[in-house]
């Protein structure tokens, strides 16, 4: 709280208000602002906050926000799936899970049969029903990126169209409470 006396104006002025400090001294009145705590944000809030930017670039449900929250703050990798669509001929369009690496890059297993994503080796993306044996009939992808259209080889007909998606929170997965 501050103190003004008046009188033909102001003849003293003491104490503090609204963040300024008033005081007196030989040379008369002065006002300055209080000095303002500068709060640094530590590596914890910085880790947090990354890791919620992070968990929200996917989706805005909250249940899956805070599932992947835990694991950007835990440093666990998010996990893609494989989705395959299109007008395949024969049918590989279906969800497809990471299964593990094959010649140094991830492969994936479609979950309702035998077909497979994977990686040549060199800069081919194949869809076939064995990893590693394009077999009769499969499709091609000329590319590093294993995203995109996938062009049928032999006996198979139609485009397959490959894209990702974030594998969402387990079923018995609940929200903790504060």
């Amino acid at each position: 709280m501050s103190l003004i006396k008046t009188g033909g104006g102001i003849t003293d002025v003491r104490g503090s208000f609204g963040g300024v400090y008033f005081t007196r001294d030989g040379s008369g009145l002065h006002c300055s602002a209080k000095p303002r705590r500068v709060h640094q944000i530590t590596d914890a809030q910085r880790k947090q906050r990354n890791a919620f930017i992070k968990a929200r670039t996917y989706t805005k449900d909250p249940r899956w926000v805070s599932y992947y929250m835990y694991r950007a703050m835990n440093d666990l990798p998010f996990i893609f799936d494989a989705k395959v669509t299109g007008a395949p001929n024969p049918d590989c369009t279906g969800k497809y899970e990471l299964t593990g690496t094959f010649n140094g890059k991830d492969y994936y297993n479609r979950i309702a049969g035998t077909w497979f994503i994977w990686w040549d080796g060199t800069s081919i993306w194949t869809i076939s029903d064995e990893p590693g044996n394009p077999g009769v009939a499969h499709w091609l992808r000329h590319d590093p990126n294993m995203l995109g259209a996938y062009q049928p080889l032999l006996d198979a007909t139609g485009i397959a169209t490959v894209g990702l998606h974030l594998q969402p929170p387990p079923a018995d997965y609940q929200i903790p409470r504060l």
